[in-house]
């Protein structure tokens, strides 16, 4: 009975039921080019995957920390690394632009797929952001805890403008620094990327502090 119990435990994981929500999100990919021989949404396959990969440094820091304390500036290290891919988990939303609005009988799978995807991305944002918030709730205090997360999404925010508007990624901070940097000083007086980074912000911060309530609720009226 024991080894159910840990096994239905394991399953109910939140990693656990995100894989089960992207492997759907393959298959609606997989169904499209089927039905279309079109590969338009093979994209989202790997923003899916960079959407995983603010979780899985996230994961990496819980687990270091598991293990052994580390320094600080190592602790720092491993945040900045996942605030530079964070904002690949919420910026799916944006793909949502791919959407045909013109009548086509077949829309509703495009629909489906496309949302699917944006929300699969999202939660996993949302996720990652949860395991770093209980990491530094060890550190600091509640107000500074907070203040660093609004700062994040804030970031964040502006990191999904520059992906989905100037066509940045992440990667460009190590190949493209300097032309990266020239670009985000250009583009913090641009009144669309500061309309679009609050944005994107506020949803953010609405869809975190709404995760964040729900299981706090949960947990103090079991």
């Amino acid at each position: 009975m024991k080894t159910i119990i840990n096994k239905l435990s394991s399953i109910n994981h939140p990693v656990m039921a995100l894989t089960q929500l992207s492997i759907f999100c393959i298959m609606l990919i997989t169904a499209s080019y089927v039905r279309s021989s079109n590969i338009t949404y093979f994209f989202l396959a790997w923003n899916l995957f960079l959407a995983w990969v603010p979780l899985f440094f996230a994961k990496i820091w819980t687990y270091r920390l598991q293990m052994k304390p580390l320094k600080k500036w190592k602790s720092a290290g491993m945040f900045c690394l996942w605030l530079l891919f964070f904002p690949n988990s919420p910026y799916i939303i944006t793909d949502l632009v791919h959407l045909n609005t013109r009548f086509n009988p077949s829309i509703w799978s495009d629909t489906l797929l496309l949302f699917s995807c944006a929300f699969t991305g999202l939660v996993v944002g949302l996720y990652s952001l949860h395991v770093v918030h209980k990491v530094l709730e060890k550190n600091f205090s509640f107000i500074k805890t907070w203040l660093i997360i609004i700062a994040s999404l804030i970031l964040t925010g502006f990191g999904i403008y520059l992906g989905r508007v100037q066509r940045w990624n992440s990667w460009d901070l190590f190949v493209n620094p300097f032309n990266l940097m020239h670009d985000i000083f250009i583009q913090l007086s641009n009144p669309q990327a500061i309309k679009m980074t609050i944005g994107f912000s506020a949803l953010l911060f609405i869809a975190y502090y709404m995760l964040k309530s729900i299981t706090s609720y949960e947990r103090t009226h079991k």
